[in-house]
């Protein structure tokens, strides 16, 4: 989840010495009987249950916060050896938790940016220390709730939030001098081409699936329209990272801020089964992770892809002696969502629009604008709508570079999510 700076200050740094005996109690039980059930947690901005993994190893960062800043100096709250399996629950990247069943857009602009990106960490690895590779296996991303929710603030995003064109409607049928009161020019688009970062209205989308489920779809029935699409899921973990290089504490955006030690980097392609590597700046590596997303495009344009609470099981390596600059990773696929899709959705193509000159994120911009309106127009989707979808299907690239000193971005979408 990608966040634009905020200068709300967090009251205090949360620091968890280890999983609750309680908690831990609960786990071990459900996984000596090999099954799963419920563990009810407590505290303001967390569910009111949450599926219990199978494993030994848990570290839980659902019941209580650990951190949400990077800091070299925090203490382990657990120890692995290389090749260890753990598990971690992780909150959701807003820290809302169950509350965002009845969020609303207003109250989306009175949260507390401070408790952003709660972190399940730091966990330790036996055996790495600085000038060491820390490669982190993927073994399984679920999610420990039934609900993920994606937000549009003016704070956050492409955009920020949207503001309605008023000739929009007419955008696709009109010219100019076909209006009864027409003015000099192009016809407005669904998003004005000068809208203010922050000119726009907020807005809140939920999306349902199962506990546990990490294959198939995510539903949407449009918080404005009511249109119902099916989301293809892809759940990976936004933010994975070791302890920064320098001392002090650091937001974790952008990534990357104290040497290459990863952090939210929202690479959608980094599922399970894919192998991350991280530079190693401190003892032990001190890894944690967070910001779970059921699904997200390339380039989470709103700011958030598909938020929600999760369970990332991973297995840690040392690469001894080798230095990196930044992640790197081995994946299953380019397109893991695509791996997903069955061929009647495959079958009905997808949407392409594209935005060319010499700023790249300007021509991102006009890819996005001109997949909303087409949306808005074909779709017949409000502009938040079109907007969310966007986010959590709609993939950025850039797509060539020869033309310079224009270069090309496109955006795709694909045309069989809608039912």
């Amino acid at each position: 989840m990608c966040f634009a700076h905020s200068g709300t200050p967090s009251d205090a740094l949360h620091v968890q010495a280890g999983v609750s005996a309680e908690a831990g109690a609960a786990f071990t039980g459900l996984a000596q009987a090999d099954g799963l059930g419920s563990v009810e947690v407590v505290g303001a901005g967390t569910p009111d249950a949450v599926v219990a993994p199978r494993g030994e190893r848990v570290l839980d960062g659902v019941s209580r916060v650990m951190h949400n800043r990077w800091n070299r100096d925090l203490e382990p709250t657990v120890t692995v050896r290389p090749g260890e399996e753990i598990q971690l629950l992780c909150r959701d990247a807003l820290d809302i938790g169950d509350q965002a069943r009845t969020l609303t857009p207003d109250g989306s602009m009175t949260l507390d940016l401070g408790r952003i990106h709660p972190l399940t960490g730091p966990v330790a690895v036996e055996g790495a220390e600085p000038g060491d590779v820390l490669e982190v296996e993927i073994l399984d991303v679920s999610p420990i709730v039934d609900f993920g929710y994606v937000t549009v603030s003016p704070a956050l995003g492409m955009f920020g939030s949207l503001r309605p064109e008023p000739l929009a409607q007419f955008s696709a049928w009109t010219e100019p001098s076909q209006l009864s009161d027409p003015s000099p020019g192009s016809v407005p688009t669904a998003i004005p081409a000068d809208q203010p970062h922050n000119g726009g209205a907020a807005f809140v989308q939920l999306f349902g699936f199962e506990r546990g489920q990490n294959t198939g779809f995510a539903t949407f029935v449009g918080g404005d329209t009511g249109t119902h699409a099916r989301i293809p899921l892809r759940p990976f973990m936004g933010i994975l990272g070791n302890a920064p290089l320098r001392h002090g504490m650091f937001r974790t955006f952008p990534p990357n801020v104290s040497g290459g030690m990863g952090g939210n980097t929202d690479v959608r392609q980094v599922v399970a089964g894919s192998r991350l590597q991280l530079p190693v700046y401190v003892e032990g590596a001190l890894f944690s992770a967070g910001d779970g997303h059921m699904a997200q495009g390339d380039g989470e344009i709103s700011g958030t892809g598909l938020e929600t609470l999760m369970s990332v099981t991973l297995r840690f390596g040392v690469i001894k002696n080798t230095i990196i600059s930044g992640p790197r990773a081995i994946v299953p696929a380019a397109d893991p969502t695509q791996r997903g899709m069955p061929a009647d959705m495959l079958d009905q193509g997808y949407y392409l629009t594209t935005g060319t000159g010499p700023d790249l994120m300007e021509n991102a911009k006009n890819a996005v604008r001109e997949m909303i309106d087409w949306l808005v127009v074909d779709r017949r989707l409000s502009l938040h709508e079109a907007y969310v979808l966007c986010s959590v299907a709609g993939d950025l690239k850039i797509s060539e570079t020869v033309d310079l000193p224009s270069w090309l971005v496109s955006m795709t979408l694909p045309r069989g999510i809608f039912v």
